[in-house]
């Protein structure tokens, strides 16, 4: 999946190994936090790296878009979660954007979709919490 032109990488160039691809970018006031390949045990410490480094930032928003998993193991919904409790203490919503079919399994498996508002694109994810805003379910 190729990276959107209009984002605008900030803190260096997407780290990348042979499994996983992440971009971390700031849109606004929020921040996005774009994962492609494999997110499991063996790269869950850069995940949760990652989601750290930007919740430390204090966005008004993070949307973490999953279009590009391949592969979506309990240890990546476990980095997730933990994101999440850090986000709410901090008052930060965290949504999902583009969830691919097999994150949206895992989350449909695990009960967490409902935890989590998930939209169908970006843009829309962006957009979480605007009047009149209601976050829908990716198909």
């Amino acid at each position: 999946m190729a990276i959107p032109a209009s984002f605008l990488i900030s803190g260096g160039p997407p780290t990348s190994d042979s499994v996983l691809t992440i971009v971390l970018t700031r849109v606004d006031d929020s921040i996005v936090c774009f994962f492609a390949g494999e997110l499991d045990l063996s790269n869950e410490t850069r995940v949760r790296k990652a989601l750290d480094e930007v919740l430390a930032r204090r966005p008004v928003l993070v949307a973490v878009e999953l279009s590009g998993v391949r592969l979506f193991t309990s240890s990546a919904l476990n980095a997730l979660l933990a994101a999440r409790i850090t986000a709410l203490a901090l008052g930060i919503p965290i949504v999902l954007a583009s969830p691919s079919r097999i994150v949206e399994r895992v989350l449909q498996i695990s009960q967490t979709d409902q935890v989590f508002p998930a939209y169908p694109t970006l843009d829309e994810a962006l957009d979480h919490g605007l009047e009149g805003d209601q976050a829908v379910r990716a198909v």
